[in-house]
């Protein structure tokens, strides 16, 4: 984590490692730096976010990262473990640090606090973090085997939630002061309660105040070794714009950041469908507002599902086409060869406008061409292009190739021109190579009179689009081979 190392000798976190040595907690260097970096961020942005009441940099230290961090020791989660009413992430973040093996899912709707959630998330680089930003219910259907509660809402309320939610096994714990006793009487006067078992009571105490503090642990309906963890479909929200997944797919939208990454956004309900239909095996992910954006979907085991809410959606839809979209793979394709062997017509394509590289890609799938996509030439799966060609980008034999001034010294290759032999009068005996020229320019001066190609036009009509020029080119081509 290249942003940590240079300032874990400030006064900060000289702080933060004394409170956890008096706690009987020596931090390991990383964890020492995401601590320190959760602090610098906590202090930043809370006055703007309203996260903690509590502004004495010691009192936050011992009173959200020590508790929570003393709690991570007394218990023993089987399975995902979600934060209930997370708030600033406590004690879900430190839990989260001291324990990288465990699955964590911070609950919380408030919107100031996501905003801070999903930034520290990101910074700390929390591999095994979610966010869930909404309220959590009795109808929730997502991943939690255990629940955690930090002073959070009555006992009674939250036995209840976790008599509605946890499966059988499953473990509920609640963090509480020194009135926790109170609290449990209430609880186990209602039906909610018979539904744990194995409850059992730990105490600490936290800083030099020796502030006391209880941690209640309830097993729902039998022992923990007797959960059945059964495989859900994991389905993950995204609340905002800072999530580092968001903003990762908001560079798919450059072509550059594409070539870079591996995958590409794809767009439309029919390219939408027809990917999932032919292509599964290179869908990565699908992004929908709500589960009945994919409802009839068949969408594969490997593709990860993410819920984004509608305000942040229409930043991906470039075309607002609506969800859901895919994330797809997106190979660079292997370079080409003078010496590689062609059965048919192999068109060499430097068109810089992306839809204009999808469209030729979806003519070259009908006439079963090859495309050389030269080095001026837009990413084939820039989301133009993509929208252009659909899953014909994945049925099309594609190869990158070199610059168009470079092709013209290789031989053997006819170019596609305004001015030439006419190509209906062309009769190949073999593969042909024709090579397209630039939109605008054209060849711009490569390539020799009689080794072009042209399609005869009426005089005074302008000429043809790129794409449709080569597409009709290919129509001819395989008109002349039948």
């Amino acid at each position: 984590m290249d942003y940590l190392t240079r300032r874990v000798d400030s006064e900060a976190a000289a702080l933060i490692i004394s409170e956890f040595l008096k706690a009987g907690l020596a931090l390991e260097p990383l964890e020492l730096e995401r601590f320190f970096w959760l602090d610098q961020t906590l202090r930043r942005l809370n006055e703007k976010l309203d996260l903690t009441r509590i502004d004495d940099p010691r009192a936050i230290v011992v009173k959200h990262y020590v508790d929570s961090a003393l709690a991570a020791n007394l218990i023993e989660p089987k399975g995902t473990l979600m934060d209930l009413g997370s708030g600033a992430g406590f004690p879900g973040l430190p839990m989260a640090i001291m324990r990288p093996d465990w699955q964590i899912v911070l609950a919380e709707p408030r919107r100031k606090r996501l905003e801070f959630l999903e930034e520290v998330v990101d910074l700390l680089g929390l591999q095994n973090v979610e966010i869930y930003p909404h309220k959590v219910t009795a109808n929730y259907s997502g991943q939690a085997e255990n629940i955690i509660a930090r002073d959070f809402g009555p006992a009674a309320a939250i036995v209840a939630l976790g008599a509605a939610v946890l499966p059988r096994g499953g473990r509920l714990y609640l963090m509480k002061g020194q009135a926790v006793a109170a609290e449990l009487a209430e609880a186990a006067a209602t039906p909610a309660w018979r539904e744990f078992g194995d409850i059992t009571e730990s105490s600490y105490v936290l800083g030099a105040e020796k502030i006391p503090r209880r941690l209640v642990t309830m097993v729902r309906g039998g022992t923990a070794s007797e959960m059945p963890l059964k495989p859900r479909r994991r389905i993950i929200e995204i609340a905002s714009t800072v999530n580092p997944r968001f903003k990762a797919w908001m560079k798919l939208l450059e072509g550059r950041n594409i070539k870079r990454s591996g995958e590409a956004v794809a767009s439309g309900e029919k390219i939408v469908r027809d990917l999932l239909a032919r292509n599964p095996g290179d869908v990565r992910a699908l992004l929908a507002v709500k589960k009945s954006d994919f409802a009839g979907l068949e969408v594969p085991e490997e593709a990860e599902i993410f819920l984004l809410r509608p305000e942040i959606f229409p930043h991906l839809d470039l075309f607002g086409t609506g969800p859901p979209l895919l994330v797809v793979a997106a190979p660079v394709p292997p370079m080409w060869g003078p010496d590689e062997p062609s059965e048919g017509v192999r068109l060499f394509v430097p068109f810089q406008d992306p839809a204009n590289v999808g469209a030729v890609i979806r003519s070259a799938a009908a006439f079963d061409a090859e495309i050389v996509l030269l080095r001026e030439a837009a990413n084939p799966f820039h989301p133009k292009a993509l929208r252009a060609s659909g899953p014909a980008v994945y049925q099309t034999k594609l190869r990158s190739g070199p610059s168009l001034a470079e092709l013209a010294e290789i031989p053997n290759l006819w170019a596609l021109s305004p001015a030439g032999r006419s190509i209906y009068d062309f009769q190949p005996d073999g593969p042909v190579g024709l090579v397209l020229g630039l939109e605008g320019p054209g060849l711009d001066g490569h390539f020799p009179p009689e080794r072009r190609l042209t399609i005869p036009m009426r005089t005074g009509v302008e000429s043809l689009n790129a794409a449709v020029a080569a597409s009709v080119a290919m129509a001819l081509l395989a008109r002349n081979k039948a």
